[in-house]
């Protein structure tokens, strides 16, 4: 301990003494006179007060000097994934675990060193030696060394890593090791042998496939530890079987790991989303059978959108839809052109086009002054009767006076016969860059400005008060507040519609970028989805993160909602209700928003099972949409696709940070050496602490209280 001031002590005892000396003087005659005792009383009072004056003046600064011994601190990093409870060669693995935690080495039994014990799978956490759970989904050894040297934990002089070696996230844990400035020591857990078993490796199908349409499912199975015998692998359907084949194993070879590519095909019968499921029954001394069985979710469509397109005659508009429709495997075009003579290959259009069965209807410069009305009637029927989506562009041999009579499936309506052509450029407001009509891809903005003009008639049409202009036209560089692009959804109706013609342009002359030469095809393919969807699903859409969820693992959510134009709503009450397929129980989950329409959100681990989903977005008393769809729980995990012990990645961590690697089996003797290392000698800690006694709080009371206890005597004596 020692006290310094500003000034030499000297100084500073000399001014106390003057300080006393000044208040006897004072206090020698008073007026009125008062008793010595009250006199020298006085004197104190003034003369300490104004010695603590002095004091704070000077600054005094007052140094505690502790010196005291630390022991090491060693993080022991505990591997808290799944496969840490398979049973291998080498016994159960939680039981070994939980055996090494429970030594005497790591229950504070240690003399020389403290023991800070994290679980890690995904991230890592401080615990208690009892809070074991070996739930973890996935292992991130990087990311938990990283984490530990980040927390600039004091006293920390080695590492100690309990794990079987396999992690499956981030980066190489190498890299981490050599530079986080501390020996490693890794004590791998488990058989670093191949164990006995059989692994669903890879699966791969189409994500969306047709009703009576085949599709190909290739998967890879791994066999180690089997022979001679034959392993039946069958293909499920939501549980049923609906194929099966056979992988005839051959003698056994040591330490032989074998893969066997596997070819299923299969043809959905009914449309929806469905589970198909890999599946080979256990086998007896497997080392786990939850690696037996993969799944993949398919979106199973009905046969292909039958598009079907009426044109007022042979048109370059024509071949650039027909071959942007025939561009899209999904799509199934059919197209029905108009002679001369008004009929369409010398018969009505009732008897040619399969309209009745269509899916969506396209209009290409129709009506012409030769179209007759019972083709008109058989559009407007076909299009009333089933709420068919039309779309529509405009053509140089446009009848207006017989276009008006399909106004009503129409987004527009025409103010004047009056042909006004023009070459126009679209132009897209930014209120509207964000409909999913003007865009071409989910992820960025299309600019419209960079594709070349089109002809259109300027004051002859006029958008319908319930649809909206998604693009007007734009003239010489100046803005035109003329329609071009026009969408309408209604009333379960939907309509799109092209005032202009021309629009083989933007497939053949849209070449000045990669991005407007791959415009069409995909914008046009875009225009017939939404047309074809329902709209409900267009504004509200709501998916898991993963189709299949290993157990244990959280169940996130992604969604987006947009309002009727298609505009970003951040504002909205989005909610996921989530019901298990067994057992109907019910969970919810609030997504909470992002930004630009975005939302997120989470419900905790679900049991094992099948679930649907159901999400409704809400803004005050109006409903946006809905969204609905399925996912799994407790499907084969990535923990399961190596069973045996890293042991080549555990020594490498060891030998690359200055650390030792042992087995289980070896921990106490490993825990020796490290007891023999030279950082294992208690640190001496000497600790200085300063304090400011002039800033002191309680230093200004004491001055106070013997000022203020003065005034006091005075004033009961009359002397103020």
């Amino acid at each position: 301990m020692s006290l310094s001031f500003q000034i030499p002590w000297l100084v500073f005892v000399l001014a106390a003494v003057l300080g006393f000396a000044l208040s006897f003087i004072l206090y020698r005659y008073t007026v009125p006179p008062v008793a010595p005792v009250k006199r020298y009383l006085l004197a104190v009072l003034r003369g300490t007060a104004l010695t603590f004056i002095i004091f704070a003046v000077c600054e005094p600064l007052l140094r505690l000097t502790h010196a005291s011994t630390a022991k090491p601190v060693i993080a022991v990093l505990v591997d808290n994934s799944l496969s840490m409870s398979l049973t291998d060669d080498t016994g159960n693995r939680e039981e070994i675990l939980r055996s090494i935690l429970g030594s005497p080495a790591l229950r504070g039994e240690s003399p020389n060193a403290e023991f800070e014990l994290f679980t890690f799978s995904s991230s890592l956490h401080k615990i208690g030696k009892d809070s074991l759970r070996l739930t973890g989904t996935t292992t991130d050894i990087a990311s938990a060394f990283h984490s530990l040297k980040s927390s600039s934990l004091p006293g920390l002089q080695a590492v100690l890593l309990l794990s079987d070696g396999n992690y499956n996230s981030g980066e190489n844990p190498l890299y981490e090791a050599e530079k986080f400035g501390a020996p490693i020591f890794t004590v791998g857990i488990g058989d670093s042998l191949d164990q006995k078993d059989i692994v669903i490796q890879r699966l791969s199908t189409n994500s969306i496939a047709y009703v009576q349409s085949k599709v190909p499912l290739d998967a890879t199975v791994r066999v180690s530890g089997f022979e001679n015998q034959k392993l039946a692998v069958r293909l499920l359907e939501d549980g049923k079987q609906i194929d099966q084949q056979f992988i005839d194993l051959p003698p056994a070879i040591s330490g032989r790991v074998s893969e066997y590519p596997i070819h299923f095909s299969f043809s959905p019968t009914e449309s929806g989303v469905r589970k198909y499921t890999i599946s080979i029954p256990p086998q007896s001394g497997e080392v786990t059978a939850k690696n037996n069985a993969k799944s993949v979710l398919v979106k199973v469509l009905k046969n292909k959108m039958k598009v079907v397109v009426v044109a007022g005659g042979p048109s370059a508009d024509v071949a650039a839809v027909m071959q942007a429709l025939r561009s899209d495997p999904n799509i199934e075009p059919f197209l029905a052109v108009q002679q001369p003579n008004g009929l369409f290959a010398n018969r009505p259009l009732s008897e040619t086009a399969p309209i009745s069965s269509a899916d969506c209807l396209i209009l290409i410069a129709l009506p012409t002054g030769t179209t007759s009305g019972s083709t008109l009637q058989t559009i407007s029927n076909a299009v009333s009767a089933r709420q068919l989506p039309v779309m529509f562009t405009a053509g140089r041999t446009l009848d207006f006076r017989k276009l008006a009579q399909l106004t009503s499936i129409l987004p527009f309506q025409t103010v004047s016969d009056k042909i006004d052509e023009q070459l126009a450029f679209p132009n897209v407001s930014p209120e509207q860059a964000n409909h999913i009509l003007v865009r071409v891809s989910d992820n960025a903005l299309f600019d419209w400005s960079k594709l070349p003009p089109i002809y259109t008639s300027l004051g002859s049409f006029a958008a319908k008060p319930e649809a909206v202009v998604l693009a007007t036209t734009r003239i010489q560089g100046f803005p035109i507040n003329n329609p071009l692009l026009v969408a309408r959804s209604a009333a379960g109706e939907k309509s799109f519609g092209v005032l202009g013609y021309g629009i083989s342009r933007w497939r053949l002359l849209a070449g000045a970028s990669h991005e407007t030469e791959t415009f069409f095809d995909p914008w046009l393919s875009n225009i017939v989805r939404w047309l074809t969807t329902r709209d409900e699903s267009q504004h509200v859409r709501v998916a898991p993160a993963e189709e299949i969820f290993a157990q244990g693992e959280p169940i996130e959510f992604f969604g987006q909602v947009y309002d009727a134009s298609y505009r970003p709503v951040d504002d909205a009450e989005l909610r996921v209700e989530i019901s298990a397929s067994s057992s109907k129980q019910r969970f919810e989950a609030i997504l909470h928003p992002l930004e630009n329409g975005r939302y997120e959100g989470q419900v905790e681990a679900l049991p094992e099972g099948e679930y649907s989903f159901a999400a409704a977005a809400t803004s005050g008393e109006t409903q946006l949409g809905k969204s609905e769809g399925r996912f799994s729980v407790g499907e084969q995990s990535i923990e399961y696709l190596d069973t045996k012990m890293n042991k080549p990645l555990l020594e490498q961590i060891a030998a690359s940070s200055g650390g030792d690697f042992a087995s289980s089996g070896k921990f106490d003797e490993l825990m020796r050496k490290i007891g023999d290392k030279p950082f294992m000698k208690p640190a001496k800690i000497t600790t200085t602490s300063e304090f400011e006694l002039w800033n002191l709080p309680s230093l200004l009371s004491v001055i106070v209280a013997l000022l203020g206890t003065e005034w006091f005597i005075r004033k009961r004596s009359g002397m103020l």
